[in-house]
């Protein structure tokens, strides 16, 4: 095994923090069978403090960068919706649950003490060494769960510090970065509903009843037949027309605009 001492400075570079009681940082790589043999301290308390820190601010993250209030979406009510506190993206609770689990998991722990090739510098009994545990997945997992641990402690808790560093240790971006972040559109705004949609705003008297003019005959373009559809509503002085290979999509498309309109929303079918 190779000696702390000689690599501490490259250990606190790679982790990306500095320690002000430099004893921590020995101590999260002290394994309970050195301590027993030699009678320092373990690395035990430490992995039970930054098990308990990883879990938190892994959810923290996701919480951060996926969740929102209902009231600033994009589709908010106000006069329907409350101000709920929402998971964003083609993702529900339970698939952020997973993505949790794969990046907490000893798996994930033990290949990022790999790639910064830290279990080298574990403080190791007798037994330890014969049994070349350095290789076990949990046991490297247990390794940076006390570094976290050591880091917490040595920060005094410092929300900052510590986030930072669950993030980089675990390289959580690699798991997120490909979570799709569009939220999805409520069946009520999307354009199969959009006549249906309307005609339950004007009967609960949030819009006048939406007019529909069909054009009697079909336009070609480029040697395609459109229909044309203009829906109109008055009280809310929109008029939109839409342009659809039947009538029945037209008047949808019609209809969708005038919503996207009303309700300043993207068009899914600008393009």
């Amino acid at each position: 095994m190779n000696n702390l001492d000689k690599h501490f400075e490259q250990v606190q570079s790679d982790i990306g923090y500095s320690f002000r009681n430099p004893d921590l940082l020995y101590q999260a790589f002290t394994r309970s069978s050195y301590s027993a043999q030699y009678g320092t301290e373990n690395n035990e308390v430490l992995e039970f403090i930054g098990d308990r820190v990883i879990d938190f601010y892994v959810v923290k993250i996701i919480a951060d960068r996926f969740g929102f209030f209902k009231s600033d979406s994009d589709y908010y009510d106000e006069d329907e919706d409350m101000d709920e506190f929402c998971i964003v993206a083609n993702k529900d609770e339970a698939d952020f649950t997973a993505i949790k689990q794969q990046i907490v998991s000893n798996k994930n722990l033990a290949a990022n003490i790999d790639e910064l090739n830290f279990a080298r510098y574990l403080y190791l009994g007798d037994s330890d060494v014969d049994n070349h545990v350095e290789q076990q997945t949990k046991v490297k997992a247990d390794l940076l769960e006390a570094i976290i641990g050591a880091i917490a402690i040595d920060c005094e808790w410092n929300p900052a510090i510590i986030e930072q560093a669950v993030s980089n240790l675990l390289q959580i971006d690699d798991y997120l970065d490909d979570v799709d972040v569009e939220e999805e559109r409520p069946d009520k705004f999307k354009i199969e509903n959009a006549v249906t949609t309307l005609k339950e705003l004007a009967e609960q008297g949030k819009c006048s009843r939406p007019e529909y003019e069909i054009s009697d005959e079909p336009e070609y373009i480029d040697g395609q037949q459109w229909w044309k559809c203009i829906c109109t509503v008055r009280s809310w002085g929109i008029i939109k027309s839409g342009y659809a290979t039947s009538k029945k999509e037209a008047k949808r498309y019609a209809a969708y605009l005038v919503l996207c309109t009303h309700y300043d929303l993207p068009n899914e079918f600008e393009n």
